[in-house]
């Protein structure tokens, strides 16, 4: 079993956001997190996930810390069987 934040950056995952102005929206994971641009202060990037507004279609991209505190998992490739996979 994989933890948390690797499953909500999973292509296919879906994920019910938690805050409050987007609270309920699903969301579909599209791609798997990617590091954004190098900032100037030396630490590491950060890292992105690409995501879709189920209802609107709407494509957005998430912080990965926001992505696995911000929304909760509705559906992830770990609950397809071995079959499916």
């Amino acid at each position: 079993m994989h933890d948390k934040m690797w499953a909500v950056q999973q292509p296919g995952t879906l994920l019910r956001a938690r805050s409050s102005h987007q609270y309920g929206k699903l969301a579909l994971v599209l791609q798997e997190a990617y590091d954004g641009p190098m900032p100037s202060n030396g630490y590491p990037p950060r890292q992105y996930v690409k995501m879709q507004w189920v209802a609107t279609g709407e494509r957005f991209e998430e912080m990965l810390t926001n992505a696995h505190n911000c929304f909760d998992i509705v559906s992830s490739c770990d609950t397809l069987g071995p079959e499916e996979n």
